[in-house]
Formats: C-alpha cells, sequence, structure tokens
C-alpha cells in the first residue's frame, strides 16, 4: 500500500513539474505562506484517505469496503454542517438517501442475504478512517486560497504527500515486502500517477470549489456504476435487473441533489 502511494505521488510530481514549473515559482511565496492547509490536505489525502482504504483492502471484502464507501457523502455533509453549519434541503438529503439505497442494493445485487452475511472484521474501521478522512478532506478545499494556481495546489498536495507516505514505504520495504521491480508495477505506477493522482485530483478539487463539497461528494456513488459498465464491457458479465434498479436510484438521487438544485437557482 504505501508504494503504492508514494510511487504513484513521485511520479506525478516529475511530471507535473515541467508544466507548471513557472506559475509555481512566481507563487512559491504564497504557497510557502500557506503550506499548513496544502500540508493537511497531503496528509488527510494519501495517509488517511487513500493509505487508509489500501490498508483496509487487505483485511476486509470488495462488498464491505463498497457498503462502508456509499457512506461518503453523508459523511461529506455531516463534517460540513459540524465546521461551516452547511445545510442541504429536503429534497437534497432524499437524494442522498435514495442515491446510498441504489448503491447498497447494487453492490448486493438485489438480494437482503448479501447485506446480512456481512462479516465486519478490522479492515473496515480502516475503511471507514479513510472515508472520514476523505470528507474532511473534501470540506477544507474551502480553506485553500483562490488565488493559488489549482496544478500548484495539486503539485503542493502531492509534494506534502510523497513527504508523509515515504518512511511508510521505507518501513514496508524493510519490515514488510519489498517493491517489486517489474513491469506491472510500472504501468500500475504510470497509470495511478496521469490519472489517479493528476487529472483526478484537479477535477475532483475543481467539481468541490465548483458544486460545494456535500453536492459533489455524492458523485462518488458513481463508482459502482462505472464498475459495472467496464465489467459488462471488458469481463463479459451480464447486465441483469438489479443492475438497472441500483443504477435507477442512483441517477434519481444525483437529479434531485444536484439538477433541481440548479434549475431553482436560475428561476430565482
Amino acid at each position: 500500500p504505501a508504494a503504492m502511494s508514494f510511487l504513484r505521488c513521485l511520479l506525478a510530481l516529475c511530471i507535473l513539474y515541467p508544466i507548471c514549473r513557472v506559475t509555481l515559482h512566481s507563487q512559491l511565496p504564497l504557497m510557502r505562506k500557506h503550506w499548513k492547509i496544502i500540508g493537511c490536505q497531503g496528509v488527510l489525502l494519501f495517509i488517511g484517505g487513500n493509505g487508509m482504504l489500501f490498508v483496509g483492502l487487505q483485511f476486509t471484502t470488495a462488498i464491505n469496503a463498497a457498503l462502508i464507501n456509499s457512506a461518503e457523502p453523508v459523511t461529506i455533509v455531516a463534517v460540513a454542517w459540524v465546521m461551516f453549519r452547511e445545510r442541504l434541503t429536503q429534497v437534497q438529503w432524499a437524494g442522498v438517501l435514495m442515491s446510498m439505497i441504489g448503491v447498497i442494493y447494487l453492490v448486493g445485487r438485489g438480494e437482503i442475504s448479501v447485506l446480512t452475511s456481512l462479516d465486519l472484521n478490522v479492515g473496515d474501521i480502516f475503511i471507514f478512517i479513510s472515508i472520514v478522512s476523505w470528507a474532511f478532506y473534501a470540506v477544507l478545499m474551502r480553506k485553500v486560497p483562490t488565488e493559488l494556481d489549482r496544478l500548484n495546489v495539486v503539485f503542493g498536495i502531492l509534494m506534502a504527500g510523497a513527504i508523509v507516505v515515504f518512511p511508510f514505504w521505507v518501513a514496508e520495504n524493510i519490515f514488510y515486502k519489498t517493491t517489486p521491480l517489474i513491469l506491472d508495477t510500472l504501468w500500475t505506477t504510470c497509470f495511478n500517477a496521469i490519472f489517479a493522482s493528476i487529472l483526478a485530483l484537479f477535477w475532483w478539487n475543481h467539481a468541490v470549489e465548483g458544486l460545494g463539497p456535500s453536492r459533489a461528494g455524492l458523485f462518488v456513488h458513481l463508482i459502482p456504476v462505472y464498475t459495472v459498465a467496464l465489467a459488462v464491457w471488458l469481463l463479459g458479465e451480464e447486465f441483469s435487473v438489479f443492475h438497472a434498479v441500483g443504477i435507477g436510484l442512483i441517477a434519481i438521487g444525483i437529479i434531485l441533489t444536484t439538477m433541481l438544485r440548479k434549475k431553482r437557482v436560475g428561476q430565482k
């Protein structure tokens, strides 16, 4: 887990530096001034968020992780309310809950027996810590100065992530398992650096700033939808009725929470 986090941060920094070098140097004093919030975001994301998620997946099942992760939007709403008294309307709450039911129905394959047979373990605790860390990361993005270039923010968060994960990577190599220098390590690191670190982080931050953490967090529920689509496309899995029901509930929830609110704002 530590190797995956550290190497993706390191490679992402190497890719990103030539792109944002000019603005990075010009805004270096501003980044130094706000190093605490940038560093905090790096810790929340790569230690609390990704780190705890990767560790938790070593002990728990994918179904357990998906179900716990479905509480992410509600957790973001709770943190936003505690820190900034940000609230949702009744319609938006209905959308969040309907979308969560859709995820649970989809992950449980439409069968109650799948949910009742769940076996909770220590890995689930790590997964829960990860979604709380993600919630604080999303909510605290409003503390990052708007005058900072968004790519520079991503660079700073990745830098903080690489620094805090490095000791864990060293310990992992000494006491647990050395990082295998094979082709699989190279291509997975490249994929994670480009898509999961640079692009995903940049667009997620942009979405949180534009929609607000509570509304942006709901789109986390699209992850199992994309998983189904890829499984049907790449693995040839059969698209079943429970897939359609779960995806439909998620879509309705997102519409209630985001699009209806936009329409009302436009009318006003």
